[in-house]
């Protein structure tokens, strides 16, 4: 069974995004913070990332800087899910190593409609 990390500071959207890919077969893994991410990454290495730009301690992108500088590491996909809409901070985040990025407010489509583009469902 894959396995997503689901990372967001808002319980809600955990819950959101925790349904819709538990619905898909994923093993969920949540985290409230960016270093939680980094940690848990290392522990679980997850097939996927789902997280926002705007987390606590270790801001999104940040999290993913130190992720993909870890060589070791089985490099998971990585998605933002953000309400940060600038064109710049999307740039940053697909040139920092995201696979791509999702913005707030979304629906079970997109999710759906993303993963298969990176052949995850």
């Amino acid at each position: 069974m894959p396995k997503c990390l689901i990372a967001d500071d808002s319980k809600i959207i955990r819950m959101l995004l925790a349904k819709i890919m538990g619905n898909l077969n994923f093993e969920v893994i949540e985290a409230e913070d960016g270093e939680e991410v980094v940690e848990l990454c290392q522990i679980n290495e997850p097939d996927l990332i789902i997280m926002d730009w705007r987390l606590p301690i270790l801001e999104g992108i940040d999290a993913l800087y130190k992720i993909r500088n870890v060589k070791k590491l089985k490099q998971p996909k990585v998605i933002f899910c953000s309400s940060l809409t600038d064109v710049d901070k999307i740039k940053e985040a697909l040139d920092g190593g995201a696979d791509d990025y999702i913005m707030k407010p979304f629906d079970e489509e997109i999710i759906i409609s993303k993963l298969a583009i990176l052949g995850l469902v």
